[in-house]
Order: structure tokens, then C-alpha cells, then sequence
């Protein structure tokens, strides 16, 4: 699923799409929205808790829906305070570019019923392209530095109960330091450390014979997925995200 810096910045996108003055008026609860889903990586708790997606269940699934039926104080932003429900656009952004790229990339190319069988390399390339779509979409400082200035910024004062406010204020300052750092592929063995453990790569000198393949391996992956996949994916979601977003503000 797309890194915390993608979505953050697919998140500025979407708000220069949608003009909102509920997003602009907290553009940084907005942002800290959009990395909400994966604060599991802080609290340890179970996926779906936060994601309203179960990677086990194949049938058809809405995470949007789900989280209002388990969180209808929320449902309507139009009762919020304007920093929460910036912050639920950007949390409902992240849930729809997840669902669509397990959807559209994950399960049909690298998951357990795809060609690859859902193998350890299989998982490998997956973090391969996601790292490098994360890159790509970083390469603009400014757009950056945007992002940066407004979630510093924020005062955090986002009120849902389904994740406390003390918590919230950490997972700002990890949003802060991932964006902080830029993708370079030199990161990219502490952002994918669990793969490449499972992948038997442990040490310092097995990283590094790994990260001498990657331009290869990530040439591959990519022909794998498919450059129209690839664009497919993105446009399709971000239309989608967008669609929703626009529903849940009007």
C-alpha cells in the first residue's frame, strides 16, 4: 500500500482538486488525516482496526462505509469542528488509495492468487515499486516543504474517538520526520527492514550486494505491473478519492 509521504502528498493533489475551505482551513490536520490509517505502525493494533479493511476477506469491501457504521458521530462532517473533519477527508483519501491499490496492483500482480503466489519476493517487489511511486512523488521540494510547514503547524485539536489526541500528537511528529527525510533508495533498507529479514538479508554486506540488484529488480517490477497499471491505478483512485471526499464535505 502507498507509503505515508505518497499519501500525503496524493492528499495535496486531491485538496488542490476539491478547493475546500474545510481542508483549507486546517490543511495539516488534513495531512496528518491521510497517515492516520497506518498509526497501527505506532500502536501496534490489528489492521483492519484502523484501515475498516480485512486483507483476508475477498468479497467486495468499502472502508469508507465501514468506518461510518463503526464511527457515526463522524458521518456527517457538516456537525464537525473544521480541523476534524479535515482530518477525516484526508483519513477517508488513505482508505480509498489503499483499498484501490490492493485491489488493482497488489492482489492481481504480487498477492497469494496472482502468477507470483504471494512469495517473499513477490512482497519484496511490492516495496520495491511502492518506494519508488513515494520518490517520484517527492521530487518537488516546494510541494514538500508545503506539507511540512502545514502539519508542524497544526494544534492537533482533532476530536475522534477511535484514536486519543496524545496519540495523534506522536504519530504528527512520525509523519513529521518520514517527510523530513527524503526517499533516496540509501533509506530504503530501513523503510522495508521486515521484507528484506524474511528475504534472508540481514547484514550490513547482504544489504548492500541486495541494493547494488535494485534498479534491476525494480526495472523488472515495474514491467511486471505495467506502466499503464501504474497510471491506471493512480488516476482511477485518485478519482475515486476524490468523489468521496467531495460527497462526505458537501
Amino acid at each position: 500500500m502507498p507509503p505515508l509521504g505518497l499519501h500525503m502528498t496524493i492528499a495535496r493533489d486531491l485538496a488542490g482538486d476539491l478547493a475546500s475551505p474545510v481542508i483549507d482551513a486546517d490543511l495539516g490536520a488534513y495531512y496528518l488525516g491521510a497517515t492516520t490509517p497506518d498509526i497501527r505502525v505506532l500502536t501496534r493494533w490489528d489492521r483492519a482496526r484502523t484501515h475498516f479493511f480485512d486483507l483476508n476477506e475477498f468479497d467486495e469491501q468499502n472502508g469508507v462505509h465501514r468506518l461510518f457504521e463503526q464511527e457515526p458521530a463522524l458521518r456527517d462532517a457538516r456537525a464537525l469542528d473544521a480541523p476534524t473533519a479535515a482530518f477525516m477527508a484526508g483519513y477517508i483519501s488513505h482508505l480509498v488509495m489503499d483499498e484501490s491499490y490492493i485491489c488493482q496492483i497488489y492482489r492481481p500482480v504480487f498477492g497469494d492468487q496472482s502468477q507470483l503466489g504471494g512469495d517473499i519476493m513477490a512482497n519484496l517487489m511490492d516495496r520495491v515499486l511502492q518506494y519508488e511511486l513515494d520518490r517520484r512523488d517527492r521530487e518537488d521540494p516546494d510541494k514538500v516543504a508545503e506539507i511540512l510547514r502545514a502539519l508542524i503547524e497544526t494544534a492537533v485539536e482533532v476530536s475522534v474517538d477511535f484514536v486519543a489526541r496524545e496519540t495523534l500528537l506522536e504519530w504528527r511528529r512520525i509523519s513529521v520526520d518520514v517527510m523530513s527525510h527524503p526517499p533516496t533508495w540509501e533509506r530504503f533498507g530501513r523503510m522495508a527492514g521486515r521484507h528484506l529479514i524474511a528475504a534472508g538479508i540481514h547484514g550490513d554486506d547482504e544489504l548492500a550486494t541486495f541494493m547494488e540488484q535494485v534498479p534491476v529488480l525494480l526495472e523488472s517490477t515495474i514491467e511486471r505491473v505495467g506502466p499503464e497499471r501504474i497510471r491506471e491505478y493512480l488516476d482511477s483512485a485518485k478519482a475515486q478519492a476524490r468523489r468521496t471526499m467531495k460527497e462526505y464535505l458537501s
